[in-house]
């Protein structure tokens, strides 16, 4: 409901906008809802629960909650490696450009991080086939889940899914083996 305008004294009163009620009087009541159109889509689907006892079905959930987790902690390290091999590369740079190496000072440090960029590829895979363990034993487990349930987590294809992960293991790798490049040549640089 709008209040009417303050007046000055002096002023003449200001008329109400034109289909308002006037000043005191009750507002009229809102329009009436429209019903929703008739949806002639299909009807929604209807809850089969899990066919499990109550403590497998507990022992399902327990162990899908921990693949879900060990997947988030995967994906965590792998994250974690990829810094961690950063931080080293820009920490050997740094030294190197502060103190320089000697040539064969320089080529031993540039083979220790070839050394740490390969073991840092292979953990990284390591973790991505951990993750895809992980991922088919949620798929499995979903499988004796409610109908709902399922539909749920089918929402996101499979394949879809995979390729961003695949996706980003490829950006990893890729970036810590051209890092590992550049790096080793700055010091092989450094080194002369």
């Amino acid at each position: 409901m709008a209040l009417p305008p303050k007046q000055t004294p002096g002023q003449a009163p200001s008329r109400p906008p034109a289909g308002a009620p006037p000043h005191g009087a009750p507002p009229r009541p809102p329009a009436p809802k429209a019903a929703p159109p008739a949806d002639n889509g299909p009807e929604p689907e209807k809850l089969s629960p899990s066919e499990l006892d109550d403590a497998t079905h507990a022992e399902f959930r327990l162990l899908y909650d921990a693949a879900a987790r060990n997947v988030l902690f995967a994906k965590r390290q792998q994250w974690r490696v990829v810094e961690y091999f950063t931080l080293l590369g820009l920490a050997l740079v740094a030294i190197g450009t502060a103190m320089p190496f000697a040539a064969d000072v320089a080529r031993f440090v540039a083979g220790f991080l070839v050394f740490v960029g390969f073991v840092s590829v292979m953990v990284i895979a390591m973790l991505q086939s951990w993750q895809a363990n992980e991922h088919a034993k949620m798929a499995y487990l979903v499988g004796d889940f409610s109908n709902l349930a399922r539909s749920a987590l089918r929402r996101k294809p499979k394949l879809s899914g995979d390729i961003h992960r695949y996706f980003m293991l490829l950006v990893m790798l890729l970036y810590v083996v051209v890092l590992d490049v550049v790096i080793f040549r700055l010091l092989g640089d450094i080194g002369q």
